[in-house]
């Protein structure tokens, strides 16, 4: 397994914005126009470089859309996401690429009512990895957390916000990310629906009846039908799972598949010891385990604890497991389940740098990429619009040309 290294990109500091202006949009700096030619209908269509680059990577995207229309609006959308600075509202992504009164209209359209297949869009996007040169070297699970304002949105609900530290109003992206040379590059979405949304709410948000049960099982369907593709390379999955509560039947369920993986865990997660052997193995939590061997942290906090255990659930018992502690001084220990239990550790800790590297992937889509300025309310809206998200941020990692 070739050792994951972070990308100079995440020590990048973001640009800074002033006003809101349109003309702001234009003439912001560092994003360049003095190549863009007008077509008849108001379109600015980029001729150097790297708009020819651009619409390359993008076609390649979208090429499975049927008609000429919706390609044309897929790639000057991502054109957008890309120059436009700050908010981008639908009103702010059009003016940067068109001169028509009716652009932000037809962009609306494109994201919200047009009938696109963003699955095949993704799937793509993850075929767009290979000839760029990078391998997948790690399947990274990662939460999104939207504060939405009202009750309408697909998959609205309320949760508690550790960043905030109270329960907000919001959607729940449930986010794969393939890591390769360029950094975790997102490539498939899932859109977390509570089984508390009535028929009449699914109905009017367009959310498809495949879409239900548990938290724990829509986040294991997103990972399965990301990794099970054609092109899923059967690389490592990593995650973070201490925002997933019922993360116990997640395990589980990964443990069986035979994936390979590598997750971070709470103190809370059970597990039953291997060692010394029992006849009537007990289910203990780590941190009551942890708390009867009385191991002291090393000074410099680089020791790492290698304990076999197994899972809880009969289901799962024969799937032998690592349990890896790192303690550090005066913080909290970091824990590890793995199934990779040749592996030496040295081999591992790239691995478990992954879910950091997300969740700063996923600040980024926030902040640049205009993740959480999503209008519409709609399932198939929103993931739209987090697939045009994702070409984007892609297309800045892989290739960086101004458009």
């Amino acid at each position: 397994m070739a050792l994951l290294h972070e990308p100079t990109w995440l020590h990048e500091s973001a640009p800074t914005i002033g006003s809101d202006d349109v003309r702001d949009i234009r003439h912001a700096q560092g994003v360049r126009h003095d190549k863009d030619v007008r077509d008849d209908r108001g379109v600015r269509h980029d001729q150097g470089a790297g708009g020819a680059c651009l619409h390359a990577f993008v076609a390649a995207v979208f090429d499975h859309l049927p008609r000429a229309d919706q390609r044309r609006w897929a790639e000057l959308h991502v054109r957008a996401l890309l120059r436009t600075p700050g908010k981008k509202s639908l009103r702010r992504l059009a003016m940067s690429v068109s001169d028509s009164p009716t652009a932000s209209q037809a962009l609306h359209q494109f994201l919200n009512a047009s009938p696109w297949d963003w699955t095949t869009a993704r799937r793509n996007l993850l075929h767009q990895l290979a000839p760029a040169g990078t391998e997948v070297t790690a399947w990274t699970l990662a939460p999104a957390l939207i504060p939405k304002r009202g009750d309408h949105s697909a998959g609205v609900h309320r949760r508690f916000d550790p960043y905030r530290g109270r329960s907000v109003n919001c959607q729940l992206g449930l986010v794969m990310l393939a890591t390769g040379e360029h950094g975790p590059l997102p490539v498939n979405w899932g859109l977390y629906v509570p089984r508390t949304w009535s028929p009449a709410q699914r109905a009017k948000a367009r959310v498809p009846d495949a879409v239900r049960g548990p938290l724990w099982s829509q986040a294991a369907e997103v990972l399965q039908r990301t990794t099970s593709q054609p092109s899923g390379q059967r690389a490592p999955v990593t995650a973070d799972l201490s925002w997933l509560p019922d993360r116990e039947a997640f395990i589980d369920d990964l443990a069986r598949s035979r994936q390979p993986f590598v997750v971070s865990v709470p103190d809370t997660v059970r597990v039953v010891p291997v060692s010394p052997p029992s006849a009537h193995p007990e289910a203990l939590t780590v941190r009551r385990l942890l708390a009867g061997r009385g191991d002291r942290p090393a000074e410099d906090g680089r020791h790492v604890l290698n304990l076999p255990v197994l899972l809880p659930r009969p289901s799962s018992r024969r799937v032998g497991l690592r349990l890896l502690v790192q303690h550090r001084p005066n913080s909290p220990a970091e824990l590890w389940l793995t199934n990779l239990v040749d592996r030496p550790v040295p081999e591992l800790r790239p691995l478990m740098r992954q879910p950091r590297l997300a969740a700063s992937v996923i600040a980024a889509l926030h902040e640049n990429f205009g993740l959480r300025d999503f209008e519409g309310r709609s399932f198939p809206g929103w993931h739209h619009h987090t697939t045009l998200v994702s070409t984007a941020f892609a297309y800045s990692r892989l290739h960086g040309d101004p458009v």
